[in-house]
């Protein structure tokens, strides 16, 4: 069994029902995380006509960011899990967006970090297939 998909990913994330859009952690290596999201039209909101809206990928794309982020927080440096803020998406693009029922899996890949501020890279995939992509700026917030 793999041993991050036994993490809840409520221990690395404040976000909850309805407003998570992140599912599993499936993997993490230095520098980068692998999170899987299945978008459930009756447990998410941000869905628009059987879709998760593009606002919805962004605030995914922010999530899975601040799993990688909590992973690292909790399970590395053995600190507590920071809330954090999107400063700054980057190179947004969308090829489509995702229905209901499909599943993303998503890689965010550390760029740069200086102290609470990361710089990541994600990339959203269905089946292999790239659907957006995008920077983004984060900071976590101070104690």
């Amino acid at each position: 069994m793999n041993p991050f998909c036994s993490i809840p990913v409520c221990d690395l994330l404040p976000q909850q029902p309805p407003f998570r859009f992140v599912d599993v952690l499936e993997d993490y290596t230095d520098g980068a995380a692998r999170i899987r999201f299945t978008p459930d039209e009756g447990k998410n909101l941000l869905m628009e006509d059987g879709c998760l809206s593009a606002v919805g990928l962004m605030e995914h794309m922010a999530q899975c960011s601040a799993v990688r982020s909590g992973y690292v927080n909790r399970f590395v440096l053995n600190l507590p899990v920071k809330i954090g803020y999107i400063g700054q998406f980057r190179k947004l693009r969308f090829t489509r967006l995702p229905k209901a029922g499909e599943t993303l899996e998503t890689t965010v890949f550390l760029r740069e970090q200086v102290n609470n501020i990361s710089l990541v890279d994600a990339e959203v995939r269905i089946g292999g297939e790239l659907i957006a992509t995008a920077s983004l700026k984060s900071a976590l917030k101070e104690d």
